[in-house]
């Protein structure tokens, strides 16, 4: 299954230094990521904010189709669209109730920070390591898939993502941000629905 999601934010899991099984590795997990040409899935994304003294729960939607479309849609607390079409982003709702479009390449660092989640869910290798230090860990029944920015600019925004999954299906979805913010996505896949 592919995902993206959240945005946002702390530091790293110890499991994550330790290496992936001998016989299955990054060029095995890409492959397997590849054949997905879509699939659907519910969420539920716990955000703690350093400002605020509770974390922000949220909850809804994931849609995606191979190889640039990815739609995040918010439906609880305050319904908002996120949309990744080829390399324009849409995001509509959310608290001003406004739509807001720009594109990928209007800034770098979001740029590389939402191609790098869609990398992943194409399966692409050679994308993901142009802005990515990728690091695999686990095996093909339960791998975790770390990505530190190469951009200092991206990495001042985000300082790690952390994709969790089975086979090529993902169960989840976490970042860390600069400024100590950090979000945890659990991803509940419709397998019926992954082609």
């Amino acid at each position: 299954m592919p995902w993206l999601c959240a945005l946002c934010i702390a530091s790293a899991p110890l499991a994550l230094a330790q290496p992936a099984t001998a016989n299955w590795g990054l060029a095995q997990l890409m492959q397997e990521l590849a054949q997905v040409h879509s699939a659907s899935a519910s969420f539920t994304e716990r955000k703690t904010v350093q400002v605020l003294s509770t974390p922000l729960v949220a909850s809804g939607s994931l849609s995606y189709v191979a190889p640039d479309y990815i739609r995040k849609a918010t439906l609880l607390p305050v319904p908002e669209n996120f949309v990744l079409d080829h390399d324009q982003i849409t995001i509509s709702g959310g608290p001003d109730q406004q739509t807001h479009v720009f594109s990928l390449n209007a800034d770098p660092r979001i740029g590389g920070l939402v191609e790098g989640i869609r990398a992943t869910l194409a399966g692409d290798l050679p994308a993901l390591d142009h802005y990515y230090i990728v690091r695999l860990s686990g095996d093909a029944a339960n791998w975790q898939l770390l990505l530190q920015p190469k951009n200092p600019g991206a990495a001042r925004m985000i300082k790690w993502i952390i994709i969790r999954g089975k086979q090529n299906h993902l169960d989840g979805l976490d970042t860390a941000s600069g400024n100590g913010d950090h979000s945890e996505m659990s991803i509940a896949e419709d397998v019926s629905d992954a082609q």
